[in-house]
């Protein structure tokens, strides 16, 4: 629900405004993932054409570090998204009256244990 420059936010009518908050911060999370599958891609298309070529693992260790620590600000943000600014939206929401249906309650959102699997991904 991406607003226009022409639009404005309707904030005389909170729960659509918190709707829309709720919605973007889940278009921000999809791009996220998105992001990371293509950068995981990126790196097996490298690795694959290095080996295919018989390019040293010198040669590629740059873009290797590189994108590694790439694909681990994207976990890391997908994490502060996750775990952080849907707590707090809804807590929010909550603070203010809104119902769970006045910010997308009934979507999608992440859970604990996906917050544990991006951790043992970092380790």
């Amino acid at each position: 629900m991406a607003l226009s420059a022409k639009e404005t936010m309707p904030v005389h009518n909170l729960p659509t405004t918190s709707l829309a908050v709720a919605d973007d911060l889940r278009r921000a999370e999809r791009s996220i993932n998105t992001a990371t599958r293509d950068i995981a891609q990126f790196l097996l298309s490298t690795l694959e054409a290095a080996d295919a070529h018989g390019l040293s693992g010198a040669m590629s260790h740059g873009t290797v570090k590189a994108t590694v620590a790439s694909l681990a600000a994207q976990v890391d943000s997908q994490a502060q998204l996750a775990m952080r600014a849907h707590q707090s939206i809804e807590r929010v929401a909550r603070s203010l009256g809104l119902d769970e249906s006045s910010w997308g309650g009934s979507a999608p959102k992440p859970s604990p244990a996906m917050a544990s699997v991006e951790l043992v991904c970092e380790a």
